[in-house]
């Protein structure tokens, strides 16, 4: 025991004080230095004692800065800027960094990237005191830097170690107790009152995992509100693969067991992971099929993402349905494997992103509860000219939450819109037994006169 400690104090005291050149293109740290028999740490050692190093280094860090915490970090800094980014310990201002990479867990090289960030967000001016943690670790890339982080992109690796046990690379970000912030990540709009576990696979897809709290998390007119022990998935593609393609999914149960390898302990409340959600039991659709036109050139499958339907009525046209989901034509065709709008049928099922609420669903709330009322959401006019405003209304009693385009509201309550074009508004409701429904209301705004004058 005693030389395992002499290890690890050997091998913490090389961590602090060796330093590798990092700046655009980091030296990489000599292997042979490293793990000779007499002082090679074990995968969980490395964890272990780069955590303790992060967490000694980074204690001083100030708002919109960025703590370098364990080695090895890629950093690219703006044009001009100052700051240096070299070693465990250092210190920099966000506004001269563009970009951060964190390195994956390498046991012969003895090396896994830590960086903690503290941001404003959107946090007050007069809270200097209170910031958004945002912890980078593993093979990682945060880019897009700001101290708003409004348009800021994640990137997380798959690679794989040896270490059952090793946090798998990730993000962690706190919001401070009893406050919001909002954050765009990878085009998603992210507001937090909260904990929140992020990972970002390439092409693949984007998972936000709420530990404590809750994320209110919305894209592609869709917002969905994750609690403690759920996680939302959403797509990614674009020219980077990395790009927010999609609705968010509904809320999951997340992974406790990867959630729980976090190293939650650096961050500004160490919080505890609690026991994920129950999955929610939903049954299949009675019809869903879409009839694929037999000119079709190329196979079609519908969109499996969009789990709500909707059933063509007598004088829809498809443009008109698209405007109630707040899609283009062409999004609803393409979704829905239709080669020519004019071609629909009474009865005909398409998949949409949400489903337009008719009534109030059932909950399984104990007996003798009081029953959730229908939101009853209205306008005082639903028909503007450009320039005017209308007043959109809400009243629904005995349910869990309510959000109006993704802020939270009160049961009943009313806002002014002033919408340039026609627009889509949802109120989201949660019910006792958890289910989440977006009831929306339509705005039109007629289009502006144009008055011909001769020439003159």
């Amino acid at each position: 025991m005693a030389s395992r400690i002499g290890r690890m104090i050997v091998i913490g005291m090389l961590i602090l004080l060796a330093g590798c050149n990092l700046g655009q293109s980091p030296a990489e740290p000599t292997p042979e230095a490293l793990t000779t028999a007499e002082t090679a740490l074990t995968c969980d050692e490395v964890v272990t004692t780069a955590l303790q190093t992060a967490d000694q280094v980074c204690a001083g860090v100030g708002r919109n800065q960025a703590c370098y915490g364990n080695r090895l970090i890629n950093t690219e800094f703006q044009d001009n800027a100052t700051s240096v980014f070299n070693n465990t310990g250092d210190i920099a201002d966000l506004f001269s960094i563009k970009k951060l990479t964190t390195a994956p867990l390498d046991t012969q090289a003895q090396v896994w990237g830590v960086a903690v960030l503290k941001v404003q967000a959107n946090l007050a001016d007069t809270l200097p005191g209170q910031n958004v943690t945002m912890l980078l670790y593993g093979d990682a890339t945060l880019e897009g830097i700001t101290p708003e982080m409004k348009a800021v992109t994640l990137r997380t690796g798959v690679t794989s170690t040896l270490c059952a046990n090793a946090p798998k690379s990730a993000m962690l970000v706190q919001s401070p107790e009893g406050t919001q912030a909002t954050l765009n990540i990878n085009g998603a709009s992210v507001t937090l009152g909260s904990t929140l576990y992020f990972t970002a696979n390439p092409g693949s897809e984007m998972t936000i995992a709420t530990i404590e709290g809750q994320a209110i998390v919305s894209a592609f007119n869709t917002t969905r509100i994750a609690q403690a022990g759920a996680q939302v998935r959403l797509p990614l593609g674009g020219s980077d693969n990395l790009q927010v393609m999609g609705a968010p999914s509904e809320p999951e149960p997340f992974d406790v067991q990867t959630v729980s390898q976090a190293p939650i302990p650096l961050l500004e409340r160490n919080v505890a992971v609690g026991p994920a959600i129950s999955p929610t039991t939903r049954p299949a659709p009675t019809n869903t099929s879409v009839s694929i036109p037999p000119t079709a050139a190329l196979p079609c499958t519908p969109r499996a993402d969009w789990a709500a339907t909707y059933t063509i009525q007598r004088g829809d046209t498809l443009f008109a349905v698209a405007q109630r989901f707040n899609l283009t034509l062409q999004q609803l065709q393409q979704a829905n494997c239709i080669s020519d709008p004019n071609l629909i049928q009474v009865g005909q099922v398409l998949r949409v992103p949400f489903q337009l609420a008719t009534r109030v669903p059932p909950t399984t709330a104990p007996v003798g509860s009081p029953t959730p009322t229908n939101p009853n959401l209205r306008a005082d006019k639903t028909f503007l000219q450009p320039g005017e405003c209308t007043i959109i209304r809400w009243d629904v009693a005995n349910v869990s939450q309510v959000y109006f385009e993704g802020q939270p509201t009160v049961g009943s309550s009313s806002q002014q819109v002033c919408p340039t074009t026609s627009s889509t508004y949802t109120l989201l409701v949660i019910y006792p037994d958890k289910k989440q429904v977006p009831f929306t209301l339509r705005i039109e705004v007629a289009l502006p006169t144009i008055t011909d004058e001769p020439v003159q």
